[in-house]
């Protein structure tokens, strides 16, 4: 396993937004490989987060891959406009209340990569109809909405269960939630490849390059 297999994911949930271009800017040369923003419309979750003018902001301060985590009612609605933003993975939940079908089957049309996020108690029976269509699983390890929860070990059972079922598949398979020093060896070892951290990197004391350098490293050693 070599560092080119693995991906970091900065969540900028927990930034601070009234220096938003220095830290997006900073995290550019950190060694991230994408930036996850987290959609919330105060629906499917109780907090709202932040939607197009953001997303078109971090868009306007990298070349790296932007991954929209849709924690929302209806995401089939928002298709349209982040398409017209050029994000590069749109991750919406398996829970929501769109059409799957109908939400997968836009998406494709758009040549947007598909992500099928699920809850910590949600099983993988649920996703399963849509393996052949989706381009990666994110695990929630947390219950979504809230930044800075702890991790959920009982979910690595799952990304196991996934990993084992799926094993010739070319799915990506991320989690998201508590992704810290302590806890990414873990779900690595569950078969997990994409790794979304929030806090982990943005409030770390070894600073952005060094948190993400100290990752890469736990995870192989």
């Amino acid at each position: 396993m070599e560092n080119k297999d693995i991906v970091i994911s900065v969540s900028i949930l927990s930034s601070n937004f009234k220096n938003l271009e220095k830290e997006i800017t900073s995290l550019n040369f950190s060694g991230i490989d994408e930036f996850h923003l987290d959609v919330m419309d105060g629906h499917f979750v109780d907090n709202i987060s932040f939607g197009l003018p953001i997303i078109k902001c971090v868009k306007s301060l990298t070349n790296l891959p932007i991954e929209t985590h849709m924690m929302v009612d209806d995401p089939y609605e928002f298709i349209e406009s982040f398409t017209k933003a050029k994000v590069n993975t749109f991750t919406f939940h398996i829970e929501s209340k769109s059409n799957i079908k109908d939400t997968i089957y836009l998406l494709k049309e758009k040549k947007i990569s598909i992500g099928l996020a699920l809850n910590p108690d949600t099983p993988i029976s649920a996703i399963e109809p849509y393996i052949n269509d989706i381009d990666r699983v994110l695990f929630m390890t947390v219950y979504p909405g809230q930044g800075g929860q702890s991790y959920i070990m009982s979910v690595n059972d799952k990304i196991d269960e996934f990993t084992k079922k799926y094993s010739n598949s070319n799915i990506l398979i991320g989690v998201d939630g508590g992704i810290k020093l302590d806890t990414i060896k873990n779900s690595f070892l569950s078969g997990a490849r994409m790794f979304v951290s929030g806090t982990g990197i943005l409030n770390s004391n070894l600073g952005y390059l060094g948190v993400v350098k100290e990752l890469r490293k736990t995870i192989l050693r």
